[in-house]
This record gives C-alpha cells, structure tokens and sequence, in this order.
C-alpha cells in the first residue's frame, strides 16, 4: 500500500487535501483547524504534537479513532443538548448561521469525540454511539443536576456493564457504557440479571407510587402495547390483575401484581410479549430521601432458561421511565422517540 505507509503523503498534504475536500462540500476550515483534526486522526494531541512525532521519527499509526457522526437539524437544540446538558465541549463550528448553510461541528468531552451534522447525507437520524465511561453513576448524578427538561435518563445494569442511554433531540442515542470489572455469574434459580434502571426524583415516595400505578396509563405508550391502546389498570392489590383496554373493547392482560405496598414497593408478574406460562417479572422499590425526594429502583427480573430469550425485547426501559419520572414531578411528558414508532415524527 502506498501513501501514507511509504510517506509519500505527509500529514501537512493531508490536511490541504482535507480543506479541499470539505471546501467541495461547502464547508470551509482554516488549515491549522485542517491540521489540528489530521493530528486526531493519527492518534496525536494536537499538531504540534505530531510535528514532534514525525521529527523524532516515533512510529505513526496508520488509523485512527473512528468519530461517530450524528444527523442534527437545529443548532440551537444541538448545543442545548450536547452543551449544556451532557457537558460537551464545542470544538468548532461551520455555516448553521447567517448564511443558512448546513451546521458542522464537533463536540468532544474527554476522549469522547462526535461530529454533529446538518448535511443531507451525511447520516440518518436515530443514529447512536457508543461512549465508555468510568463511573456512569457519577455521570448520571453529573446529569440529573442540571437543569434540562427533555431527557431524565436512568441506569440500568446488562450483561455487558452498567448503560445509561440519552436520546437527543434529533432521535440519535448517546449510549454511556462502563463495563463490568469482571464476569459476573447470575445467580443459580436465574438465567440472566434483571434489567435494572434507577430514577431520582424531586417528589416523594407517596406521589411516585402514585404515578407509577394508578397513573400508568398516562406515561405508558401504545407503543409498547398489542395495538389501539385506551387505558391501563395496575391492580390496586396483591393478587389483582395487571390489564390493559383496548380501541376494540377486549382487555389484555399482562401480569398480576405480587405485592402492593405502597407507597414503599410494587410487583408484579409480568407476561407482555411473553409466553404466559413463563413469566418475568417486574419488582419497583421506592425509598424516601432526606431532601424530601425518592430513589426509585426498578428491575425486570426474573429471568429463567425458560424466558430468556425474551429478555432481549425489553432494552427500551429508560425511554417509558423517563416518561413515568416526568409526569411524577409535574413535567410535561417526552415523546416516544420516532425510531419507536416507527413514525416520521413522535407524537407527545
């Protein structure tokens, strides 16, 4: 292979390349800014960096760190977003202004680097990536502190580590993954771990357990439901049916409520697009904070040989508590994303 292995093209005559290429694009940087993303590209710091590098003759990578680029259709929404709310910070920026030109940009927060686009082509909304964390927890503390009305996202704990998932305006996900230390084995009566998502919220365990039960119907969506969805019955006791009516009349039910404690702990048995005679199950914890707040703690467990292979189904948890913690605390409640829908556009 030719090129950039035998050094017949340089870095500096690949940044020119670079500004030549986004020139026909109808983007314009300047050529430190060309040089600054050829020296990311090859792994360095920055420019000067690299320049070092190459005079000391220190071996150069052939590749570099793959950047996610996401569709955007709002700069002002973007910055909100990506700024403001996860903590990024605004690299550059080019056109989104005066001129009305497509917005192109990049935000980074640590290592973490994503590029932000309004160029028809450049990608399709509902994209996603995939940012490795130390400390999600922290992170997600870091998030819910700030003052941002359209995304409360939550934890929950796979396989694979602890993932928080925030979906932007534009319906990408920002996928923040810490791995686990180690393999952890499930416990013997269980297959899997249960999915698990953590809320804290501003009201108290009473109003939260309001919200989640009697109130159901109203942050639950028909999304997740067999089809023409008109209300939602949790129960209101051990024992008592979990249902849903129906546009056409029927009533489907999905469950039966295990205990009902409230306002400290609800359960239930939990068969939605699963097979009846081996149930999930759903088990939420409510508990008090000094600030007159609560913790919700909600798993969807279970999970036998016999279920498994459902368990798969269920990863979009966050997206209907988001929904449920927003009607808790009075906010309006956020749309289902478009990507769930299967819509152009979500609804309220």
């Amino acid at each position: 292979m030719t090129g950039i292995t035998d050094g017949t093209v340089t870095p500096k005559q690949m940044a020119r390349r670079l500004r030549d290429d986004l020139a026909a694009r109808g983007v314009t940087i300047r050529h430190s800014e060309a040089l600054e993303l050829v020296a990311h590209q090859w792994g360095a710091r920055d420019w000067n960096t690299l320049a070092a590098r190459q005079q000391g003759g220190g071996a150069r990578p052939a590749e570099g760190p793959a950047v996610p680029i996401l569709r955007i259709f709002d700069r002002a929404k973007a910055v909100e977003f990506y700024v403001e709310f996860l903590g990024f910070r605004l690299d550059w920026e080019h056109g989104g202004h005066a001129d009305h030109s497509p917005l192109y940009a990049q935000v980074s927060r640590g290592s973490a680097v994503l590029h932000l686009s309004e160029h028809h082509g450049d990608a399709s909304p509902g994209g996603a990536a995939l940012i490795p964390v130390v400390d999600v927890d922290a992170l997600h503390a870091e998030l819910r502190a700030r003052p941002y009305d359209y995304a409360r996202p939550g934890v929950s704990a796979e396989e694979w580590g602890r993932v928080m998932v925030v979906v932007d305006p534009f319906h990408n996900r920002v996928v923040f993954h810490q791995p686990l230390p180690a393999a952890v084995e499930p416990r013997p009566t269980q297959a899997a771990a249960p999915i698990e998502v953590v809320e804290e919220l501003a009201v108290g365990p009473d109003v939260a357990f309001d919200a989640f039960t009697r109130r159901i119907g109203e942050w639950w969506h028909d999304a997740y439901s067999p089809g023409g969805l008109v209300s939602m019955d949790a129960g209101g006791a051990a024992g008592a049916p979990v249902t849903m009516t129906l546009a056409d009349g029927t009533t489907y039910r999905w469950g039966t409520v295990t205990t009902w404690e409230p306002p400290v702990r609800y359960a239930q048995t939990f068969t939605l697009a699963q097979d009846v005679e081996h149930p999930s199950e759903l088990d939420v914890r409510f508990s008090g904070r000094p600030d007159g707040g609560c913790t919700v703690r909600f798993a969807h467990g279970g999970w036998t040989t016999a279920n498994v292979a459902d368990r798969a189904r269920f990863s979009e948890w966050g997206i209907l508590l988001g929904r449920f913690a927003a009607l808790a605390e009075g906010r309006p409640v956020p749309p289902v994303p478009a990507w769930v829908t299967g819509e152009g556009a979500a609804e309220r």
